[in-house]
């Protein structure tokens, strides 16, 4: 078998957990390798009993952490790039390396990781906490990192924080996939994607009331299509809103729920996206695709409403009396989008660098 990691090269070693991170580190793998950068990605295979609205790529080497972290891959890799769902697995897992490394007397490979999403105020000092155990911490934006560098900056010697690192929206596509370039069209048919969340809204009753002013607007507008469609992974078999009985709703014809592997082809065909909160409403903004952030629930943290303010993007469901009406709202903010990551356009680049330092 011949090794993939080349000799004198520097390697880089992706390492995921779940579809979202597994998608992430997918699309960062392939711009390294095409600035010539050795690079693998690694996780868990995927669970038959979820389901995604990813179309999620198999890592190229499947292996549980405890495989993993005792692997010669992470000997020979020049950097690690770790992005797991829970706080203290990936706590752990850096940990278990760097004592690892220190028992078998070599130097451990530097550690990256960072958010898979653009965040501010409480959530992303909560991302900053879940990300202290790292060497380099991959920011999205100038806000960010201004931001987590206002409170870093005054902390003592003996509470390290990681390096800051810009690097971007590398997380999202960069671009519709081929063929999807005719989204956002001015001319019928029209399609609106709303982009629905596991937990918002949080209210009790807020998921079915979303939905309702869903049907009033697809039976307000039926020469367009509604599809809702969730924006993270579910277990197979279970509904968004929790006791949803299909008998019960007597939903439009041109309102579906989205099949899973469908997120991306629809953010790039939608002529207009709506949402509480989903953070891919970064791409449908970045795409250039009208949005709407639902205002009703206010700014709070609960329900991740914080991160958008500014965006000019946040409008109020009685506003629009139909989906028409969504063609005329106006474009987001481009000073907030470009500060929020979309204005970084050569964060693989300064990964690369920031690697090359840390390994120096």
């Amino acid at each position: 078998m011949v090794d993939p990691l080349e000799e004198g090269v520097m390697t880089i070693l992706l390492i995921s957990d779940n579809d979202r991170s597994a998608l992430a580190c997918d699309l960062l793998a392939a711009k390294l390798n095409q600035r010539g950068q050795t690079c693998l990605t690694a996780g868990l295979s995927r669970d038959p009993n979820w389901e995604s609205p990813f179309p999620v790529p198999q890592p190229q080497i499947t292996l549980s952490l405890e495989a993993l972290i005792t692997s010669s891959l992470l000997e020979e890799a020049s950097a690690l790039g770790v992005f797991l769902q829970h706080p203290v697995k990936q706590k752990n897992f850096i940990e278990s390396h760097r004592h690892l490394a220190v028992h078998k007397g070599r130097p451990a490979a530097p550690v990256f990781s960072g958010p898979l999403q653009a965040s501010l105020g409480d959530s992303l000092m909560q991302e900053l906490y879940e990300h202290l155990e790292c060497d380099l911490l991959l920011l999205p934006g100038e806000r960010q990192h201004k931001a987590i560098r206002s409170i870093t900056q005054h902390w003592p010697d003996e509470s390290p924080s990681p390096q800051l690192l810009t690097a971007g929206l590398w997380f999202l596509p960069e671009r519709p996939p081929m063929g999807a370039l005719n989204g956002g069209r001015a001319s019928p048919p029209h399609t609106l994607l709303a982009l629905i969340q596991d937990d918002v809204p949080s209210a009790a009753g807020g998921k079915s009331q979303f939905l309702r002013e869903m049907m009033r607007w697809a039976e307000a507008s039926p020469a367009w299509s509604v599809v809702m469609q969730r924006d993270c992974s579910w277990n197979k078999g279970d509904h968004w809103i929790p006791r949803f009985k299909p008998e019960e709703w007597s939903l439009p014809d041109n309102l579906i729920f989205a099949a899973p592997g469908q997120l991306l082809s629809h953010l790039a065909s939608c002529s207009a996206c709506v949402t509480v909160s989903s953070p891919w409403a970064m791409s449908a903004m970045s795409w250039r695709r009208k949005t709407m952030l639902v205002a009703d629930y206010g700014i709070h943290t609960k329900e991740g409403t914080t991160s958008w303010f500014g965006c000019g993007s946040m409008h109020r469901l009685r506003n629009i009396e139909n989906l028409d009406q969504l063609l005329e709202l106006p474009d987001t903010n481009q000073t907030w989008l470009e500060s929020m990551g979309w204005g970084v356009h050569d964060g693989v680049d300064r990964l690369i660098s920031a690697l090359d330092e840390l390994n120096a």
